[in-house]
């Protein structure tokens, strides 16, 4: 997905509540943004959104010298979150369709990101998973493609919702899930840190893309990383970020997200706020019978 003109506004956005993160001093705020600013004049169409929202973090917190300015927040989140998975748990066990309602607990999950909004209402969240409709929905393709999986790649996106993740993971076949976080910290980019937290350690084997990219723009990953992705049987990706690097990647995608934005609404084809559980090889060719 390219760039488009609405997320330079939206890049502005990150920029401020990252700096209200770090700093009370209107004036040193100011000094940060207008450092992000100069970095916007610079931008392009020719990468993806996660891909110029990842330098401008890193400009406003070296402003401050705070390498990891959402971990008291993303920590918080976790907490919280892990406070309603026992009752996330038991509303998937009760479900006549375990896996789609775990689907749901994922996608309405993925409201939790820092890097957009200031306040978050968890128990709403979980409400909100009950009641989920569907942009769309490719569930009968995923449970065709999870039936045979020897391996599946679960890539992560934000702290908080990695909770939700891990009532997903718990409902696929058992010891076939790798769930990838961050190398190291952007806004409230799931990290290792966040994984054991959270318990997913648990659950599933964690390994690191090789970068701290949001998303995962290849390129920039590790080669131990690109060959658990080529290996994948099943490749499921959490949030904007990651459809935003990986929507015309060729690969055996599953992608779980909440259309926050007007960008990636338009690009998916649904109403912004519009929940997706998506193919992509529904995406990249027309739709067939699963056989």
């Amino acid at each position: 997905m390219k760039t488009t003109p609405e997320c330079v506004a939206c890049f502005m956005k990150q920029a401020l509540l990252a700096t209200q993160q770090m700093t009370d001093d209107p004036d040193e705020a100011i000094k940060a943004l207008k450092r992000a600013a100069e970095f916007i004049t610079s931008i392009s169409r020719d990468k993806s959104p996660a891909e110029y929202a990842t330098p401008i973090a890193k400009i406003v917190r070296s402003c401050f010298g705070n390498k990891n300015p959402f971990r008291e927040e993303k920590q918080r989140y976790n907490a919280i979150a892990l406070s309603v998975y026992d009752a996330l748990t038991a509303y998937v066990r009760g479900s006549p369709d375990p896996l789609e309602a775990a689907t749901r607990i994922a996608a309405a999950g993925n409201i939790m990101d820092l890097g957009i909004f200031a306040n978050i209402d968890v128990e709403a969240t979980v409400e909100q998973a009950k009641s989920t409709t569907w942009a769309i929905t490719h569930l009968e393709h995923l449970k065709h493609d999870i039936a045979g999986a020897q391996s599946i790649l679960y890539l992560g996106d934000n702290a908080g919702e990695i909770v939700f993740d891990r009532v997903l993971v718990e409902v696929l076949p058992p010891h076939t899930v790798t769930f990838a976080v961050k190398s190291g910290p952007i806004a409230n980019d799931v990290t290792r840190e966040d994984a054991i937290q959270s318990g997913m350690d648990q659950v599933a084997e964690i390994i690191d893309t090789g970068c701290d990219y949001m998303g995962v723009p290849l390129p920039l990953c590790s080669p131990e990383f690109l060959e658990a992705f080529r290996s994948a049987d099943v490749i499921v990706a959490k949030g904007m970020a990651n459809f935003e690097t990986l929507s015309d990647v060729d690969a055996n995608i599953f992608f779980i997200l909440k259309a926050k934005c007007d960008s990636v609404a338009q690009e998916i084809g649904v109403i912004k706020e519009g929940i997706v559980l998506m193919a992509q090889k529904l995406r990249l060719s027309p739709e067939k019978p699963i056989v």
